[in-house]
């Protein structure tokens, strides 16, 4: 730790070098003669015995051990700034990498399309995101937040309720045409009901619905079964059947008018959906950035859900706090 403090300034000098594309740009930033900018980078060099920077009497270029120094010390320096930031209560601009995981399913439909919004407000924003359904550790992974279906119960995290996620019942015209509409739960037994296939364990999802204030479960069995939500509508479409996704999986084909659906009053409650961080990124303008973003695009009430006729569900809680306590 001491020879990297004692080295602090030359590595913010390297940075600036490399950000100004040249060392002349670099010392009139730093407001620093050319000669003295060269020499902290030279004694960088030196100290860390590998070369950064390929000079000549033009232009700079980053060796790949500088390009990689370069990228690691440029992040290290905006997490001090933001450190200062957070003491100070001073505010900054997000920048530097974003780390973030999100659900298959939701981060493709809804959430991706969205973060362009974050790199076109934020130039010097660079995020990284891990699609996947398995329960990263984000601190073990140094993931900065992530999106969750289900509370989180790591006690290390701060999680923040969105809304929640309703599955929908749904058929092709076609097949409703022709074999009739189900007017209640009990009529699905009379039906080829297509079932998702949980992947970890191959058994078929249940259907859990709401009727006459009871909770009724239906385990569906279909001629054709997949493990994929976007796979089963394929499915329901062309084979022909009844399926039950997230709203968000069939929006856009209700919407087109491909899908119609069926049980709207029994739609029973489901699982949360959480943003998910560790303690010590609370304050971290890019951790904040996401999450601003998050309450835009998923309130309480969806808009995908208000576009397809659905009820409002109950306003989430928007209180920050202690995943488990």
């Amino acid at each position: 730790m001491p020879q990297m403090t004692s080295h602090l300034p030359h590595i913010a000098t390297f940075v600036r070098v490399v950000e100004a594309r040249g060392f002349t740009a670099a010392a009139r930033r730093l407001g620093i003669s050319t000669a003295a900018v060269s020499k902290a980078v030279t004694r960088l060099e030196n100290s860390l015995g590998v070369k950064l920077i390929n000079r000549t009497t033009r232009s700079i270029s980053l060796t790949d051990d500088g390009e990689m120094y370069f990228r690691r010390c440029r992040d290290i320096l905006w997490d001090l700034q933001e450190a200062e930031a957070a003491v100070t209560h001073a505010r900054v601009t997000p920048r530097g990498k974003l780390r973030i995981q999100l659900p298959i399913g939701l981060g493709r439909r809804v959430i991706l399309p969205a973060l362009t919004q974050l790199t076109l407000r934020y130039p010097e924003l660079c995020i990284d995101v891990d699609l996947s359904d398995r329960v990263a550790d984000l601190v073990e992974e140094g993931i900065d937040v992530a999106v969750r279906i289900g509370e989180p119960r790591d006690s290390r995290l701060v999680v923040r309720h969105l809304a929640n996620i309703r599955f929908v019942t749904c058929a092709s015209p076609a097949y409703l045409r022709k074999h009739g509409m189900p007017r209640t739960p009990a009529d699905l037994a009379k039906h080829n009901c297509v079932a998702y296939v949980v992947p970890q364990t191959g058994r078929y999802h249940d259907w859990e619905f709401l009727h006459d204030n009871q909770r009724i479960v239906f385990t569906p069995q279909g001629s054709l079964n997949v493990n994929n939500a976007e796979a089963l509508l394929d499915v329901v479409e062309s084979v022909g059947g009844i399926a039950r996704v997230a709203s968000f999986v069939a929006a856009d084909r209700v919407r087109r008018g491909t899908l119609q659906l069926v049980l709207t009053d029994c739609i029973a409650p489901g699982p949360a959906m959480y943003i998910a961080y560790a303690q010590n990124r609370h304050l971290s303008p890019r951790v904040r950035a996401f999450v601003t973003l998050m309450e835009e695009i998923i309130p309480a009430e969806p808009p995908w859900e208000k576009e397809m006729g659905l009820p409002p569900q109950a306003a989430p809680n928007q209180v920050d706090r202690q995943a488990g306590a």
